[in-house]
This record gives structure tokens, sequence and C-alpha cells, in this order.
């Protein structure tokens, strides 16, 4: 009889779920890659396991395909515990006050932007599970939910940065006088809205449409620099500042 995806990935989703939980990583050798299609459905897995709660979503937009992921937690609490070669991405948190299910005729930028209720500064905290992280495997990377700790909302912000065309202006991150960051703010997409409007008339990637309440991000604007020790950073965008403390678990 031919296993069902989720019992095909069974050790997969075990220790991605272990490692999520205690802060370690697996040797991916061992495990099996999921097929295309299945990806989503390990990644749910993993989710189940966890809680199943679902607060908001990270895409991405590779070479024309739109990915995603739930975040495994959204805060306005700006502190996080520390994990070995954990990583910060400073990004724009869009909040969603209303539903945007699929539909006829589908959604224009303009509609998708009126749905947006605020933009925040959005601070990703990512680490992979694997041992050398996915490589070239969308299948892993996706598993393991695109490397998402959390996610934290900082600061509101002003709207007119989801303007399209907008300038996102400065950004500066700096972790205890080190500093990760300091440069022009730019999105990878070019576009912040670009993979949510694209979620709105496809529906979301794992399933299922966005709801009123959602925090999405959709691309690091400062890279991903490295977090080395327990300590608190500092990032300043669009005239507010958000500081985040790692501490020591």
């Amino acid at each position: 009889m031919n296993q069902t995806p989720v019992s095909q990935y069974s050790m997969l989703v075990d220790r991605l779920v272990n490692a999520i939980r205690s802060g370690s990583v697996v040797e991916k050798d061992c495990l099996t890659e999921p097929e295309a299609g299945d990806s989503y459905v390990v990644q749910s897995a993993v989710i189940s396991a966890l809680g199943g709660k679902v607060g908001g979503y990270k895409f991405s937009i590779r070479e024309g395909v739109l990915i995603g992921a739930p975040l495994l937690f959204v805060s306005r609490q700006p502190e996080l515990g520390f994990e070995n070669e954990i990583k910060v991405e400073v990004e724009l948190a869009l909040v969603l006050g209303q539903d945007l299910p699929v539909r006829s005729g589908g959604y224009s930028r303009g509609e998708v932007l009126e749905a947006i209720e605020s933009v925040h500064i959005g601070v990703e905290l990512v680490r992979t599970r694997y041992v050398g992280g996915a490589g070239s495997s969308l299948g892993l990377l996706l598993a393991d939910c695109m490397s998402n700790v959390g996610y934290l909302v900082g600061p509101e912000l002003d709207r007119a940065l989801l303007d399209e065309g907008a300038d996102l202006g400065h950004l500066r991150l700096e972790n205890e006088g080190r500093v990760l960051f300091d440069g022009a703010a730019v999105h990878p997409d070019g576009d912040v809205l670009k993979s949510v409007v694209r979620c709105a008339n496809e529906g979301l990637p794992m399933g299922g449409h966005l709801k009123k309440g959602q925090v999405l991000t959709t691309g690091t604007l400062s890279g991903a620099p490295v977090i080395e020790k327990p300590s608190h950073f500092t990032t300043k965008l669009g005239g507010q500042s958000f500081t985040v403390t790692l501490k020591t678990a």
C-alpha cells in the first residue's frame, strides 16, 4: 500500500519538531527530501505537532514561483530566547484588517493595500534546523518553515511605505555597538506587496486564504546577519526604533 505524504516523511517531521523545540540541528543526509507538493504537507504536520496555531506567514518569490511558510509565533514582546546561529532579518510587518478569500476577477494592488490595517517594523529571527543548512533543496527548506524561529512586531510605520515605488528610506541595525547593517532599505521583490497580491489572487501556497489579523512578511530589508551571543539589537527605520533582547534560555 502506498504511504501517505505524512507517514512517508514521519522521520523528517519528528526530527524537525525536536530541533525546533530543543534549538538543535539534524543531519539531513538520512532524511527523505519532500517531493514537489509534499513539502507543504510536511510543513503542516510540523506546525500541528507544535500546537497548530498560526498567527501569520512569510512569503517569497523565487524564479517566479510563490513560496511561503507559517510563522512559528508572532509576538509584540521585544524579547526571545537566544539560539546558536540565530540570524535577524528586519522587514515590514503587514497586519491584515480583513479576510481576502480567492474570488473571481481577483484583487487589484490597491484593494490589497486597503485590506492592510497597519504596517510595522518587523523582526524575523531565522535559524536552519539542518547541519549545513537546506542547501539547494527547496523541499527541505519549506519543511523547516523556511528557517523561521519567530516573528516580533515593532512600532507602527507610515503606510506610505507600501505605496508602489516608495522609497523605504534608511535602515540601521546595531548589535551592542556592532553595526550589522547601515544603508538603504531595499525590498528583494522591488514591491513589498507583490507576493501578498499573488496570495490574495491564487490562495496560500499551503492552501487556504489570507485572513483578518494575520501578520504577513515578504522579505528582508537588511540581509540576515548572525547574532553571535545573548544580547540586544536595535533597528531604526522610518523614524522609529525597535530594540529586541535575545535572552539566555
